[in-house]
């Protein structure tokens, strides 16, 4: 008996020891860091990207096991800046808890390399071109933009040409640069004006110096590109309508990196079947009262607007430059409540981005927004790029500074959009409206001319070849008022008359784009 009891409590400590053995085997590259790495790291860190070396193989990691853990336990890597918060977002690169700890294990364990496991990401070691896939169309620059070793930043806007398909909507943008060092940001606008081609035809050498080139900023995530920006597809729901006669500018900020440098872009354009089923506004945040003298470590910029209609946000895109330390942006209901949209107390420069919001956030008519900057323009910010400090103001160039954020909103009721005069109202512009497939003055195929005289054709009541208010109105189905639309037509009245020609509607309607 004894020797029985004293073999059961044998095998049990055996157990005990075999089960403490298998919980405490360290983690090994195959089965545990590889699959971390490619989910958080590998999109920039391999050739051809922005990261300063590749960890897509077990030597490139190995070697760095003891950084990698350093590294991201401060959390200065994987690059996500905003905190968490009172809500979440799409895509977050932040590391969880457990990730961490995995990563230091395996950096205490000498980085073993395990066994590859049947099934365990491969990923490829060829630089990746496009975080999308392959666009369905690829615009590259005719001709690489020449950069000289220093002086000013430079403007250069490129017309670039867009043919979308009949039947198919813009679903995503990426752009991608030639030279990433020297591109300070990339912005694209929709002309349907002609002034675009107008300069640039004006110009012998490609494209035009501007720094904000004729037409209005493409809507929502298809807009802009910046050091660290991950390019998103627009959400469910949206697509972009291209008219036929608009022109696509790309707005290039470059600037100067020591050397002679050459630029040549390449934009990839992303095509769908489906139309967009709601509309989309664009709100702009922003403070151009910066005036910051060195030293100044705790310079506030603020900027507030008042939502006129229930909305829902869908992303949100902050922007300062070198010297910015904290953003912050709220939205007060009419509750009382305030909700942070986004809170970052750690702004860099070069880490960038657009953020999706995982569920889009109502916002209730009424709500007020309100975006928040810190800018430290003392010697003791590292980002400060002048030793000693100069004084710094709101610009362009990369030595100024800025201060803003662009929310795209889409509205709770569609119906609410006749509260608009034209396009726009305060700081929500329409940057894409939903086409009515039942009249051909909101066909996205229809040019201008077109839906404007079939508009006038429905709405005009006394058949003199013009619109009143009151018939304008009645057209729109009666919803904005008589002394509104009258307000409006002012801008394109052009012989005074009091009512639109064709001309003068083909005018408004394009206005409305």
């Amino acid at each position: 008996m004894l020797r029985f009891v004293i073999a059961f409590f044998a095998t049990g400590l055996i157990t005990s020891w075999a089960a403490s053995s298998v919980v405490a085997a360290p983690p090994t590259f195959h089965s545990d860091i590889q699959p971390l790495l490619a989910k958080h790291c590998v999109a920039c860190h391999r050739p051809g990207e922005v990261a300063p070396f590749s960890l897509l193989t077990y030597d490139d990691a190995a070697k760095r096991a003891e950084q990698l853990a350093e590294i991201t336990a401060r959390r200065a890597m994987p690059p996500w800046k905003p905190l968490l918060g009172d809500v979440s977002f799409r895509g977050e690169r932040r590391l969880s808890d457990a990730e961490l700890k995995i990563l230091k294990a395996w950096a205490e364990a000498g980085a073993p390399e395990g066994k590859r496991l049947a099934g365990s990401p491969l990923v490829e070691k060829k630089p990746l071109t496009w975080h999308l896939g392959e666009p369905d169309l690829r615009l590259t620059l005719a001709e690489p933009i020449a950069i000289p070793a220093d002086g000013r930043d430079l403007y250069v806007n490129v017309i670039l040409p867009l043919t979308v398909p009949t039947g198919k909507f813009v679903k995503a943008i990426e752009f991608r640069p030639g030279t990433p060092r020297v591109v300070h940001h990339a912005v694209l606008f929709m002309d349907t004006s002609g002034k675009a081609k107008e300069r640039d035809a004006a110009t012998p050498e490609q494209g035009f110096h501007a720094v904000t080139p004729p037409g209005r900023f493409l809507p929502g995530s298809l807009a802009i590109w910046t050091p660290g920006r991950t390019p998103r597809p627009l959400a469910d729901g949206l697509s972009l309508p291209w008219p036929r006669e608009a022109a696509l500018v790309l707005n290039l900020h470059l600037h100067p990196s020591g050397k002679p440098e050459t630029e040549r872009s390449t934009v990839g354009v992303y095509f769908t079947d489906e139309p967009p089923t709601k509309s989309l506004f664009d709100l702009t945040l922003i403070d151009t009262k910066i005036d910051i003298a060195p030293g100044d470590k705790q310079f506030r910029t603020v900027d507030r607007a008042t939502l006129p209609i229930d909305l829902e946000a869908v992303t949100i895109f902050p922007h300062m430059h070198m010297i910015g330390r904290e953003i912050r942006v709220t939205a007060k209901l009419p509750d009382g409540t305030t909700r942070t949209l986004l809170n970052i107390d750690d702004w860099d420069f070069n880490w960038q981005d657009l953020y999706e919001f995982a569920t889009p956030v109502r916002l209730p008519k009424g709500t007020e927004v309100t975006l928040e900057g810190v800018h430290d323009n003392s010697a003791d910010n590292p980002q400060n790029p002048s030793d000693p400090p100069k004084r710094v103001r709101w610009g362009e160039q990369t030595e100024n500074e800025m201060s803003l954020a662009f929310l795209s909103l889409t509205p709770v009721d569609e119906s609410d959009l006749t509260r608009f005069a034209g396009a726009e109202r305060g700081k929500l512009k329409i940057g894409i409206r939903p086409p009515n497939k039942a009249t051909a003055e909101t066909d996205p195929a229809a040019d201008p001319t077109a839906r404007a005289t079939a508009f006038l054709k429905r709405a005009d009541g006394d058949a003199d070849g013009r619109l009143s208010a009151e018939e304008i109105r009645t057209g729109l189905g009666n919803k904005p008022t008589v002394e509104q639309i009258t307000k409006a037509m002012k801008t394109f009245d052009r012989d005074g008359d009091g009512h639109l020609n064709v001309e003068e509607a083909t005018a408004a309607v394009k206005a409305m784009r």
